[in-house]
């Protein structure tokens, strides 16, 4: 976060625990960020996500604004309607090999991946 902002609303980043929920709320930004990149590359309509999650396009709009706090099933869904998956894993906190997201190389690939339609459980 940045440490301007922080101060505009409050926030101490010196403080340890608001500095490691600011931290998960970035990785948390970052991960849908990725994701509707990879939708817009692939030509992805939000329809057709809205279509595969069984959902209305306003509410695959209101997930892509970045702000929110989606839940973890909700990112789960809207990568597998994208052609995509979230790995999830706990880990001790001052685990050096665990400090990137093991998902951010996935952004970058250049392959379309078609996308899961009207399969509840594929989204």
């Amino acid at each position: 976060m940045d440490e301007h902002l922080a101060g505009l609303l409050g926030l101490d980043l010196n403080d340890a625990r608001t500095s490691a929920a600011a931290s998960d709320t970035d990785a948390v930004m970052m991960l849908v960020e990725t994701l509707v990149r990879h939708r817009k590359a692939c030509r992805i309509t939000q329809k057709q996500v809205a279509q595969a999650m069984e959902t209305t396009q306003s509410a695959v709009s209101d997930f892509e604004r970045l702000g929110g706090d989606p839940r973890l099933s909700t990112i789960m869904r809207y990568a597998r309607a994208v052609g995509m998956a979230v790995a999830t894993k706990a880990h001790v906190v001052d685990d050096p090999e665990l400090s990137t997201p093991s998902w951010e190389p996935l952004a970058h690939s250049a392959e379309p991946v078609p996308v899961a339609r009207g399969q509840r459980g594929a989204a």
